[in-house]
């Protein structure tokens, strides 16, 4: 918003101007005038015009006492009356700047001299425009209706050249909370502080601006990371909702356990199938739906390492394995160690052997998976005398 209109009165050597009032509604601006009357003439004497509530005056009273009788001439101050002698008297009259003189009589009984005078009003004034100060029949004048259309409105401002009334005139674009208020003056209603809250950094200036402030999730930042925070963040801003928005934790798990299978050191009959030796000595891997995300995909692996130590009898064939069941399905074997020699001492070792199950599951998803030991005999006797499975477990969330 511009600043408030001004207005100014400049006097003249004959008119003194007058302005009150500050252009607001209620003390709008007011603007008086009065002719001057110089209080000390420039021949000395005392001025003869007289400012009255009806306007400017010079009566006969004080123009008498002006004039004295000389040769020839008689003359009487309190009538006015003058009276040729011998000789005629001469008058004349002299015009200033702002009054015009008037002489009319002979100064004979019949027909005196008569002196009147009028208000000279510039018809063109110094700065071209239209003079303001009017004569009427009581006087000279000059009414705010002459003087309002002097004023006009500029930026941020409104004007009524019918009342005078100048007032402010706040922009109607949007966003503006310029108004008034109830006390008529100009108001910006103040505005609550900025508070910065959880996920915001700035104070919300030019300077520095309100912005994202993306960290760790439930984790701290610790020194073996040594990525850039802002650049490695997970934190993105959703572009429908323009919500700020990370995805859940990543959680990663591993476990190992081992277990001894009470087998009872069975003696395997040379069947040439292959057949799970004991069906309550499992080892198993399992992952509950939801265990580790609420919302994640998981990648689940199950890896089974088996030792079994055997003794078998000269020439015996046979395999060992694991039977793997997924999810309570049947269990095929997957062998791990043979003796197929067909010609062979007696024996005894301890074999050592794995196999693995991994799976990608979606989200809610639960998984399990058996290892049954296993054996598949062709010739001789075999005889178990110890297994025991090591299992490793890694679930990872995607």
């Amino acid at each position: 918003m511009g600043e408030g209109t001004v207005l100014r009165v400049t006097d003249t050597a004959t008119v003194d101007l007058t302005l009150s009032g500050d252009g607001t509604t209620g003390t709008p601006y007011d603007v008086s005038a009065t002719v001057r009357v110089d209080p000390a003439p420039p021949g000395g004497g005392d001025q003869l015009l007289q400012a009255g509530p009806d306007g400017l005056f010079l009566e006969c009273e004080q123009v008498r006492g002006c004039l004295v009788a000389g040769d020839g001439i008689e003359y009487d101050p309190a009538t006015g009356e003058i009276a040729a002698t011998l000789s005629p008297t001469e008058l004349e009259v002299t015009d200033s700047t702002t009054v015009d003189l008037t002489l009319s009589g002979d100064g004979s009984a019949g027909t005196p001299y008569n002196i009147t005078g009028a208000v000279i009003l510039d018809p063109t004034p110094p700065q071209g425009g239209g003079n303001l100060i009017q004569a009427g029949a009581d006087g000279i004048f000059l009414e705010c209706t002459d003087v309002r259309g002097c004023v006009s409105a500029g930026d941020g401002a409104a004007y009524d050249d019918a009342t005078g009334v100048i007032s402010a005139r706040p922009s109607t674009d949007a966003g503006n909370s310029l108004s008034l208020g109830t006390d008529g003056g100009l108001l910006v209603p103040a505005t609550d502080q900025l508070t910065v809250g959880c996920g915001l950094q700035g104070e919300g200036t030019a300077e520095d601006p309100l912005a994202a402030f993306p960290i760790a999730g439930e984790r701290a930042w610790t020194a073996d990371w040594s990525c850039d925070a802002a650049a490695h963040s997970t934190l993105r801003c959703d572009p429908g909702s323009g919500a700020l928005w990370t995805p859940p934790e990543h959680t990663t798990s591993m476990v190992t356990a081992q277990q001894l299978h009470p087998l009872g050191s069975p003696a395997m009959p040379a069947t040439g199938t292959t057949v799970i030796i004991n069906s309550t000595a499992f080892a198993e891997g399992r992952y509950d739906a939801d265990t580790m995300t609420a919302c994640r995909g998981v990648s689940f692996s199950a890896a089974f390492e088996a030792h079994a130590e055997v003794s078998w009898t000269a020439n015996a064939q046979f395999d060992l394995g694991l039977a793997v069941s997924v999810n309570g399905g049947t269990a095929p074997v997957r062998l791990g160690y043979s003796e197929l020699a067909a010609t062979s001492p007696i024996g005894r070792r301890r074999a050592s052997f794995s196999v693995s199950q991994a799976a990608v599951l979606p989200p809610h998803t639960g998984y399990f998976v058996r290892a049954y030991p296993a054996i598949r005999v062709f010739t001789g006797t075999v005889t178990i005398h110890q297994w025991i499975t090591d299992t490793h477990l890694i679930a990872s969330t995607r």
